[in-house]
């Protein structure tokens, strides 16, 4: 069997989030916590969410949602090229508004590793 690509892109990726170069009056902070109101918002209607981006941009993700104390290697390493990691991304609503933490046992390697 042949992979249908375009079946694949055209009912199985959303892409309505890319809107090209990043603007300027943003930050990772900022998108990185876009992103995480995203996965949690009404409009995601499934329990799993596979998103695609740069290690330097995981690892700034892991450093910044892993908790402080956490020594997990996601912290100090990027995700190999062409690498997949699973984890488990937890949200708690407070007074001061959504709070987002990846779940450190959670963190699985999937392929590649981290490097």
């Amino acid at each position: 069997n042949v992979c249908d690509f375009q079946e694949i892109f055209s009912n199985q990726v959303d892409m309505s989030l890319h809107t090209g170069n990043k603007p300027l009056n943003t930050n990772g902070l900022k998108r990185m916590l876009a992103f995480c109101d995203f996965v949690f918002s009404p409009s995601v209607k499934e329990q799993y969410v596979i998103a695609g981006g740069h290690s330097i941009w995981f690892r700034s993700f892991f450093q910044t949602l892993l908790p402080y104390d956490s020594n997990h290697v996601a912290k100090k390493k990027k995700i190999v090229n062409g690498g997949v990691v699973a984890f488990e991304l937890i949200k708690a609503n407070t007074k001061t508004g959504p709070k987002y933490m990846v779940n450190p046992d959670s963190v699985q390697i999937v392929y590649g590793g981290f490097h």
